[in-house]
């Protein structure tokens, strides 16, 4: 789980600054969908420019999943602010049915991962002693398992291809203790490069679209209303 070290670097900062306020761990499930985009692809066997229609496989294996782990500042008396770490594993396939793609590309896909890596900045909204608006943005790394078979050699392997942003907002509410269930929606933008074996590279921008439903435990008091 070497994708994993970045997002676990950042928990072992945030967790020690967290023993005197409120940490929270989530984690969650979901589907993504993606909007097409152009791939331009510039390698020994194929060059070009193509449209690609995408689509979210989110539910076969490995399916859709994430992880956050949160630092609310309430040691710096700014309790409804946060920052987080996350590590999402989304998933986007092209759609080989179309003639010209399916043409040109055999396999082309983020299936075992179009992941992230980000930190991000959260604002909660208390409603009432059980049920909490939020929303925040983050940035970081995207870090693709790149699959691509396009004449030459396949590429298969994780890559770290460029930067992503993104913007979520959600709902949760408190079952028991630091206990609360939560739903969500984050668009994430990822810039990706990917290095083509066999020479050349593959470009795409990805703008997806994350439905998310999870559990978070919080260890801390939560603000008070």
């Amino acid at each position: 789980m070497r994708i994993l070290a970045p997002f676990a670097a950042v928990c072992t900062v945030i967790v020690p600054a967290a023993a005197n306020a409120e940490f929270q761990l989530s984690v969650y499930g979901g589907a993504n969908t993606a909007n097409d985009s152009e791939v331009t692809i510039s390698s020994p066997s194929l060059s070009g420019d193509f449209d690609v229609d995408w689509f979210g496989d989110s539910f076969n294996k490995p399916p859709y999943y994430g992880a956050r782990g949160t630092y609310w500042l309430n040691d710096f008396d700014l309790p409804l602010w946060g920052v987080a770490a996350e590590f999402t594993h989304a998933k986007v396939k092209a759609d080989l049915d179309d003639p010209v793609v399916g043409g040109a590309f055999s396999r082309l896909e983020f299936t075992n991962g179009l992941n992230s890596v980000t930190l991000n900045a959260l604002r909660r909204f208390p409603l009432s002693d059980r049920f909490m608006l939020y929303g925040g943005v983050g940035a970081g790394a995207s870090i693709p398992h790149v699959e691509v078979t396009a004449g030459g050699p396949k590429t298969f392997e994780l890559q770290v291809t460029g930067p992503v942003v993104q913007a979520l907002a959600g709902g949760s509410v408190n079952v028991i203790g630091g206990l609360s269930l939560f739903g969500e929606y984050k668009s994430s933008y990822s810039w990706n490069e990917a290095h083509l074996n066999g020479g050349g590279s593959l470009d795409t921008d990805i703008l997806a679209h994350h439905f998310a439903v999870g559990a978070s435990f919080s260890f801390g008091s939560r603000p008070s209303q």
